[in-house]
């Protein structure tokens, strides 16, 4: 076995993927990871969707949190989707979507796209990273935390971490509401800012009602501190 090695989340053991990596000569280490499913040195991180999950994920939204979170840890995050793509594209109502969708994955979070077409290649592609890579420890990216200078900017900054959310339409929001309104507001009284439709403001809801979702988060603040 060579004295290249690779961290897998635990929940991908099962997936086979980690047996093809051992088969190919890579060192699997097993941890229970808080963002990204496979962690190679030099600092490269790889999120493994399916393209099934990957298309429900961007639908979601669930998938540029992800990018985001990635990019915030990781020098050069990846974004590894396994399966016949063109199949998908071409079953959804609008196909340009996945484009849009990985120009914002690409431009605005910075992370890579690659396609495989089953678990074998997908280890393939792995494996050729960390050797390439060499045995260099995984390097985190270290940011500083932003002092805010007004209370202007903490409110657009506390609003823009809504998913949809930028900065100009947290400006908007708070042109109709307090920022504490916004948080309280229904999808109904969300949908009267320009910029915000029906959709957006349903997954604003669903987040800030999610009993689930807020505990997630709690735990990410704490991670992140």
């Amino acid at each position: 076995m060579s004295s290249f090695r690779v961290v897998v989340d635990e929940r991908e053991r099962r997936s086979g993927v980690p047996s093809l990596l051992r088969s190919l000569g890579l060192k699997v280490q097993f941890a229970t990871l808080d963002i990204g499913d496979y962690v190679i040195p030099a600092g490269y991180v790889i999120e493994r969707k399916a393209v099934g999950d990957f298309v429900n994920s961007l639908f979601s939204g669930r998938l540029f949190e992800q990018a985001e979170r990635l990019s915030k840890v990781y020098e050069a995050p990846l974004i590894l989707v396994e399966g016949d793509l063109q199949k998908t594209v071409g079953m959804l109502p609008n196909p340009r979507s996945i484009w849009g969708a990985f120009a914002t994955l690409i431009f605005t979070h910075g992370a890579r796209i690659f396609f495989t077409r089953d678990r074998q290649q997908t280890a393939d592609f792995i494996y050729t990273l960390a050797v390439r890579g060499g045995s260099a420890a995984v390097r985190p990216r270290l940011y500083k935390k932003v002092r805010l200078k007004t209370i202007e900017e903490a409110r657009i900054r506390l609003l823009s971490s809504l998913p949809g959310i930028g900065p100009k339409l947290a400006h908007r929001l708070l042109h109709h509401l307090t920022a504490r309104k916004v948080f309280f507001a229904s999808v109904a009284e969300l949908t009267t800012v320009e910029g915000i439709g029906r959709m957006k403001a349903t997954r604003i809801a669903a987040i800030l009602d999610s009993q689930e979702l807020a505990q997630d988060s709690i735990c990410q603040s704490k991670l992140a501190a």
